[in-house]
């Protein structure tokens, strides 16, 4: 009848080449030494995995922090630089679509030297 001998439990080791006494324990410790233990290449590779994922989180965040547009509010408003006239528009309801709130006069004075006194619809209107 033969034998099964499971590896899982029975670790085989096998004896170190030996030369010398003294050329083994310099080579047991030379290994000893050099390779780090099992709990500190667990804790190296757990560092690694933290600061491989800190790194991977600080770059999607900057990533998709500049994606989403802001609500331009009434000071990041631009206003436009020309406007076409539409048949029963006056310089007047132009200045007050360029300047919603306010005084105007000076807007419009400023259509009038740049336009002249008289629109017609589907003229491009400089506005300064």
């Amino acid at each position: 009848m033969a034998t099964t001998i499971d590896p899982l439990l029975y670790s085989v080791q096998l004896p170190l080449a030996q030369s010398t006494p003294r050329s083994r324990t310099s080579v047991s410790r030379t290994s000893v030494s050099a390779r780090p233990s099992v709990s500190a290449r667990t804790f190296q590779r757990r560092r690694r995995t933290v600061a491989a994922l800190l790194v991977f989180g600080v770059a999607s965040f900057v990533i998709t922090s500049g994606a989403f547009a802001s609500n331009p509010g009434a000071t990041e408003s631009v206003a436009p630089r020309s406007v076409v006239a539409k048949s029963g528009d006056t310089l007047w309801d132009i200045a007050r679509t360029v300047v919603p709130q306010g005084d105007i006069s000076d807007l419009v004075s400023e259509l009038v030297r740049m336009n002249g006194s008289r629109i017609e619809p589907g003229q491009v209107i400089r506005i300064p």
